[in-house]
Order: structure tokens, then sequence, then C-alpha cells
């Protein structure tokens, strides 16, 4: 943030939940059933979206049917504490960004805190269409509260 109180362009996107889950489970809602909870219109093709693969040494893919989509790489996997990876869902694979995505124990269950950053002078004029956390995070929260 600049001092005039304006979001910098190249700040991240911070978007949080909290959800009933120890943070081992909710790292594991989070990731392995990540396809559940994403929203099929933030795909390449809404209509024959059928999941997310998360490889935790590689990939991350949203599968269509056969076709899968890579839009980023993970780069941290810490079951219960922390999950990161590239990003380039929306914008070139040549400049991606990042999710950061902590697991905090709190009184009931764990708090999630994501943040979509490394974004670049590339990338900054982007920044605005990433208006969909929070919903992702609602998502996420109403899935691991099954």
């Amino acid at each position: 943030m600049v001092d005039d109180g304006v979001m910098d362009p190249l700040d991240p996107i911070v978007a949080e939940a909290e959800v009933p889950l120890p943070p081992r489970d909710a790292f594991v809602a989070f990731t392995a059933h990540m396809g559940e909870w994403w929203d099929p219109v933030l795909s390449p093709d809404p209509a024959t979206f059928s999941g997310v693969d998360i490889d935790p040494r590689g990939e991350v893919a949203l599968r269509h049917g056969k076709q899968r989509f890579v839009f980023g790489e993970v780069t941290s996997w810490e079951p219960g504490t922390a999950y990161a990876q590239t990003f380039w869902l929306g914008h070139s694979a040549d400049h991606p960004t990042t999710l950061t995505v902590g697991f905090v124990e709190a009184e009931v269950g764990t708090r999630v805190r994501l943040e979509h950053g490394g974004w670049s002078e590339a990338t900054a004029a982007e920044r605005a269409r990433f208006d969909h956390w929070e919903d992702l995070m609602t998502r996420y929260a109403a899935h691991a509260a099954r």
C-alpha cells in the first residue's frame, strides 16, 4: 500500500477464511479437494470442467474431460502449514504470479490466508481482473465445513 492509502498495483491480493478443521485437514481440503470447490466459471470451458490436479512436486492443472490446462507449478508443499505455487491462469506463463496459502490453528479450526502476489510491471495491468479470491475462499470454507 502506498502512503496515501491507495493500493499499489503490485501489492498482493489477500483473501482469508476460517474453517472448522485442524490445519492438516484444512490443507487437504484446499489442495486435494480444490476441484470440488473451484468455480468452473474460472476455467477455460466451464461446461466441461471436471476438476483440478495438483502434483505436490510439479504441475497444477484444470481438468476438462481428458484435457488438462496447466496453470502453475507447486513451489511449497508443507501439509498443515503452507502451500504455494506459481500461477498464470488468465495471464501469460511468461510472467507468472504466485499463490501462497498459510494454515494457522485458530480457536475453532484453522485460519487460511491466501495471497496472490508476485505482480510485476508486466502483469500489473491484469491484477484488477483477479477479484474472485474472496468468492473462491467462501466456496472453499463451505466445502471444508461439510
